[in-house]
């Protein structure tokens, strides 16, 4: 199975379709019925990324110290999710919403498939583990959990730099690629930038591409803000 094939296609619709379907719903829901369902997003995610944990203590012989630990971007959302679904933090929900979604997002677009078949579990898993990643933030967002904040993103940086510093030393003693910072991955999107600059050049690119879809993820938010202002009434 390759990149956009049939399979690969059909299970891109199926995930736009949850999600449209999930928002919907959450939009006609009382508050204290979005909450539980968010609530239950939550734990469907957790439920599925565990599971991956689950089948390596199975089947050993596919689990990989150099991989299969929780610390690329996409897996630690087990740690930054529940801070941001159980509390009102402003850096954790902004983190999921700028740097987990759209991580997660990418990861569905253009995936690490390898040799996997479209019902092999790594397959299965890593569309339903990331679509819940895209999932979780766009339904808070939706149904108005929280507002995206420009004025965090500082904040949001300095916490994926905190966040990226245990995978720096796993890759240093372990000579492993967590957060792909030590090479692209072929057919992936970083390795999509690594054919255009050179593979010693992508992170550049991923740089810009991050600043990029930041700049479209609060534009909107941002410019709402600038109207209301010019609404206000001005006083003397």
């Amino acid at each position: 199975m390759g990149l956009f094939s049939p399979e690969h296609l059909c299970f891109l619709a199926a995930a736009a379709f949850l999600g449209a379907i999930v928002i919907f719903i959450g939009g006609r829901l009382s508050p204290k019925g979005r909450q539980r369902l968010l609530i239950a997003l939550w734990a469907a995610f957790t439920v599925i990324e565990l599971a991956k944990y689950v089948n390596f203590a199975l089947h050993p012989e596919e689990f990989n110290i150099r991989t299969g630990l929780p610390f690329h971007l996409c897996s630690i959302s087990l740690f930054t999710y529940p801070p941001a679904v159980f509390t009102k933090n402003p850096i954790f929900r902004n983190f999921i919403y700028a740097v987990n979604m759209p991580g997660a997002l990418f990861a569905l677009i253009t995936p690490d498939i390898g040799s996997s078949t479209a019902l092999s579990f790594y397959f299965l898993h890593l569309i339903t583990a990331h679509t819940f990643i895209v999932l979780i933030p766009l339904y808070m967002v939706s149904c108005g959990f929280f507002r995206p904040d420009y004025r965090v993103l500082p904040g949001v940086a300095l916490m994926f730099l905190v966040t990226m510093i245990p995978a720096l030393l796993l890759n240093h003693f372990l000579d492993s690629n967590y957060y792909f910072v030590n090479g692209p991955v072929k057919g992936t999107l970083t390795g999509q930038l690594a054919e255009w600059v050179g593979e010693s050049a992508y992170l550049l690119p991923m740089l810009a591409l991050m600043i990029g879809v930041w700049a479209l993820l609060y534009a909107p938010f941002a410019a709402r803000d600038l109207m209301r202002k010019k609404e206000e009434p001005k006083t003397n």
